[in-house]
C-alpha cells in the first residue's frame, strides 16, 4: 500500500487493526474526515469491539478434552534400527553438532533483535501523536471541560479515563481523542505546554510505577502507573516539561473529589 493521501474506503479494515504506518494512518485520518461511510463503519467497529471486550468470558479447554484429543490421535510407528559403523556415527553426531549451532545462533539473533513489549507499546504511543499530529487531527472532542471529555468516550471504549484540568498550573486541557493502539481502541488526553501539545493515552494497570522517561526519535516520552490506569504522555516538549506536566496531573487527580 502506498503512502500518501491516495489512501481510501480499501485500507478502512487494516486501519482498525492497527495494521498502518504512521504516514497510512495519517493519510487515511484525512480521508476520514470527508467520508461518512468511513466514519459510520469506524463508530461500529469500534462500539462492537468495546462491546465484545466487556462482555465475553474466555473459555479455557479443560484437561478431559486435552487428554481426550491426545487419546484420538494415532500412535506414531518407531522407525526401524539399523547398525551403525563407527565413521556413520562420528559424521552424524558432527552434524548434530553443527545444526545446534546453528539454531542456537539463529535463536539468539532473534531474541536479540525482537522488541521488548514494553519497547513496542511505546512505538505504538509515538505513532499515535505522530498520526495527529501530521494529520492535523489532534483530538475528536475539542474541549478544555473534563466533564465534557470525559463522557465523550462513554461507548467508544472500555476504558473510562481520569480527565483533569491543568490550566491553573499551565497545562490546559484542549480536547481528546479515541486512537487504536495494539489493536484496541483507547482514549487519548490532549493538553497544551506552551506551544507544544501533549498527548496521554490512558489503558488498564496494575499497581503503581514511578514515572519512567525516555527520549525516543527527538520526542519525551513518559511512562507511569497509578490509580488502576497506565499513563503514557508524549510531546516534543523536553524532559523537564513532560515531567513537570505529570506532577501537575498527578497533584490534580490528588484533588479530584
Amino acid at each position: 500500500m502506498s503512502e500518501g493521501n491516495s489512501i481510501g474506503c480499501a485500507a478502512r479494515d487494516a486501519y482498525i487493526d492497527g495494521e498502518l504506518s504512521a504516514l497510512e494512518s495519517a493519510a487515511f485520518d484525512l480521508h476520514v474526515e470527508g467520508c461518512a461511510a468511513c466514519q459510520q463503519a469506524l463508530e461500529r467497529s469500534l462500539a462492537l469491539r468495546s462491546d465484545m471486550r466487556g462482555k465475553l468470558q474466555r473459555h479455557e479447554a479443560g484437561v478431559a478434552l486435552r487428554q481426550s484429543i491426545l487419546s484420538a490421535l494415532p500412535a506414531t510407528p518407531k522407525p526401524a534400527l539399523h547398525p551403525m559403523r563407527s565413521g556413520q556415527r562420528q559424521w552424524l553426531s558432527l552434524a548434530a553438532a553443527a545444526s545446534l549451532a546453528a539454531i542456537l545462533a539463529s535463536s539468539t539473533t532473534f531474541y536479540a533483535l525482537r522488541n521488548s513489549p514494553q519497547e513496542v507499546w511505546d512505538q505504538a504511543v509515538l505513532d499515535s501523536h505522530l498520526r495527529a499530529t501530521l494529520s492535523g487531527h489532534v483530538f475528536d472532542v475539542a474541549s478544555s471541560d473534563r466533564h465534557t471529555v470525559k463522557p465523550w468516550f462513554n461507548g467508544r471504549t472500555s476504558v473510562a479515563p481520569v480527565v483533569v484540568d491543568l490550566s491553573a498550573s499551565g497545562y490546559p486541557l484542549i480536547g481528546g481523542r479515541l486512537d487504536i493502539l495494539e489493536r484496541t481502541p483507547l482514549p487519548v488526553l490532549v493538553y497544551r505546554a506552551g506551544p507544544h501539545v501533549i498527548s496521554m493515552v490512558v489503558r488498564p494497570g496494575t499497581g503503581t510505577a514511578a514515572p519512567a522517561l525516555m527520549r525516543k526519535d527527538g520526542f519525551a516520552l513518559l511512562n507511569w502507573r497509578a490509580h488502576g490506569f497506565e499513563f503514557s504522555a508524549v510531546s516534543d516538549a523536553d524532559s523537564g516539561e513532560i515531567l513537570a506536566f505529570q506532577k501537575a496531573f498527578a497533584a490534580g487527580i490528588a484533588q479530584l473529589p
